[in-house]
């Protein structure tokens, strides 16, 4: 069935999704701006992990990015070995209730990513090229430099931390990722005046869950 299973079945229909093709066991879907992801089935790794797993990658343009996914019936997805570069367009199809979008490229190393069902969490790091980012609300693009975003698993959380990537130790904004999925956001002074897209005021801290 995993043979001739259109991947259009199972995939839900989103905004960012230009189409889908191919079968759960090798296919792809494309992204609004031009990228799009493709996959192939591992099922070796899905028998010994009890889940669909699966190597994919992501290409377009100023995209070029691979790694492993894990999938489980429970809703919990692991990405594992996340490698290479990505275009800023890649956050809308990734986490479409964002409330800015960007113009920039990243690269990206991440070694996990834990969502869904399960214990969340992340480790690993992404750096971008100075870009720019805007509310979708409206207003003006603001100019970011190059920025470094590090991800630590200690315990049951991860810290994340977005920073200058000149001078790393200068924090904007500091993501708290408990494993249950609750989220502790707060931004510096400097993150507030750097990044007002956000629409977050310095000093500002919001609890929510993933």
């Amino acid at each position: 069935m995993l043979l001739t299973l259109p991947a259009s079945a199972v995939l839900k229909n989103r905004p960012w999704r230009t189409g889908v093709a191919g079968t759960v066991w090798n296919g792809e879907v494309g992204v609004a701006g031009g990228a799009k992801f493709e996959w192939q089935m591992a099922p070796l790794r899905s028998l010994t992990s009890l889940g669909y797993a699966a190597d994919w990658k992501a290409s377009g343009p100023d995209t070029d990015l691979g790694g492993r996914l894990l999938a489980h019936l429970g809703g919990r997805t692991v990405l594992e070995n996340i490698s290479g570069s990505a275009d800023g367009t890649l956050l809308q199809a990734l986490q479409p209730n964002l409330p800015f979008t960007c113009d920039l490229v990243m690269q990206v190393e991440m070694e996990r990513i834990a969502i869904g069902g399960g214990s969340r969490m992340l480790s690993g790091n992404a750096t971008t090229d100075p870009g720019s980012c805007r509310a979708k609300r409206g207003g003006a693009a603001s100019a970011l430099p190059a920025l470094i975003l590090t991800a630590e698993h200690i315990g049951t959380r991860t810290l994340i931390r977005i920073a200058p990537m000149a001078q790393r130790r200068r924090t904007l904004v500091t993501f708290e990722l408990a494993e249950t999925g609750t989220v502790d956001i707060s931004v510096t002074p400097e993150g507030a005046t750097m990044m007002p897209f956000l629409g977050l005021p310095a000093g500002a801290r919001i609890q929510g869950e993933m």
